[in-house]
């Protein structure tokens, strides 16, 4: 009995068809150049911004203080340079959170259906 039950469960169970999950967006050209050019500008600023920090704070220090000694005017110098690497790298990260998600790539399964009817279009001609 229970080789008959299974064969007539087998037999009365009908394929499924799983819809994709993913919503179906027409491909986008490639992106890759302007994600490079994004990490160009942020390494360009990245080594910029820090030296810049550092040397105009230092320079203001020395001027409108001058009563700094060395250490403490190098100090908030570097300080500054290290809070503006970390303000960029903070810019560089809310930019990649702001992103769009790029489109899925077409599924293979699609693909695979349009095949079966082109051949039953050429055995019809």
């Amino acid at each position: 009995m229970g080789k008959k039950k299974q064969q007539k469960q087998q037999t009365d169970a009908a394929p499924v068809e799983v819809a994709p999950l993913v919503e179906q967006h027409p491909q986008e050209e490639d992106t890759s150049t302007e994600v490079f050019l994004w990490l160009l500008a942020f390494s360009v600023l990245m080594f910029t911004l820090p030296f810049l920090g550092f040397y105009g704070v230092r320079s203001w220090l020395q001027e409108s203080f001058p009563h700094l000694d060395v250490f403490t005017v190098n100090c908030w110098s570097v300080l500054t340079a290290v809070l503006v690497v970390n303000l960029v790298v903070a810019m560089y990260v809310l930019k990649a959170f702001r992103e769009k998600p790029p489109p899925p790539l077409q599924q293979v399964q699609q693909q695979e259906e349009e095949e079966p009817e082109a051949v039953e279009n050429k055995k019809e001609q």
